[in-house]
């Protein structure tokens, strides 16, 4: 049946292509080197992500892929090992568009003389609406094991707590009482969480947030100055 929960209501459809050239670090993925076959791959892609709007990963089979992408099952296993070679570059191009916008709002310079709170909300707000928009393809990631997808994560996780040490530093006060340990635990507790939702649910969150996602972003973002300054 449909998930018709909150968080997985039907995102805004796909307006650009995926980034086929971020795929090209997967062992388990060929690249094309025609412009039909890459548009092949482009629509296996989409219809893996269209899929997972409304089922599980395990839910899901190759011949539905194939059914929605319009390509055969054997031109899907010509590009991909298996269906979780597809989840993989499914999530890879969509991991790297992700974190670069967390780079982008943790530019130092967006954060000159502006305080923690503003900082930590809109972080957190924008980590939980890239969960919630593909909640089943990162439920399914995170149960999927795959440690070359779990490293990149951790790498990219590692860069965003340097980014936002170096956003700490430039607010109102400068970094007076911050230890660099502390934002790394704030940041690693906030996507824990955040994942934690994806597995468990809402009610892992507290009360507040099995309604909406604004709720639990603030309660996020609570606990996130609290790691950062050492104090409730």
């Amino acid at each position: 049946m449909p998930d018709t929960s909150p968080q997985h209501k039907p995102k805004t459809r796909r307006t650009k292509d995926f980034d086929l050239a971020v795929l090209g670090q997967l062992d388990y993925v060929s690249l094309p080197k025609q412009a039909r076959s890459e548009r092949s791959l482009q629509r296996v892609l989409a219809a893996l992500e269209s899929l997972l709007e409304k089922r599980s990963f395990a839910e899901i089979s190759i011949p539905e892929i194939a059914a929605r992408s319009r390509c055969s099952a054997a031109t899907i296993y010509g590009r991909f090992k298996d269906k979780h070679s597809i989840l993989a570059a499914l999530h890879e191009s969509l991991r790297v568009p992700m974190f670069a916008e967390l780079e982008q709002l943790l530019d130092p310079h967006r954060w000159i003389d502006r305080d923690l709170e503003q900082l930590s909300e809109e972080f957190c707000t924008k980590l939980v609406g890239f969960y919630r928009r593909d909640w089943n393809l990162m439920t399914a990631v995170l149960v999927s094991g795959d440690p070359e997808v779990f490293q990149r994560a951790n790498q990219n996780i590692q860069h965003t707590i340097d980014c936002f040490g170096d956003a700490v530093r430039r607010l109102r006060g400068g970094d007076i009482g911050v230890v660099e340990g502390r934002v790394g635990m704030g940041v690693r507790a906030v996507f824990a969480l955040v994942q934690q939702r994806l597995l468990f649910g809402s009610a892992v969150s507290g009360s507040n947030a099995e309604h909406t996602d604004p709720p639990f972003a603030a309660e996020l973002a609570a606990l996130l100055r609290i790691c950062v300054r050492g104090t409730p």
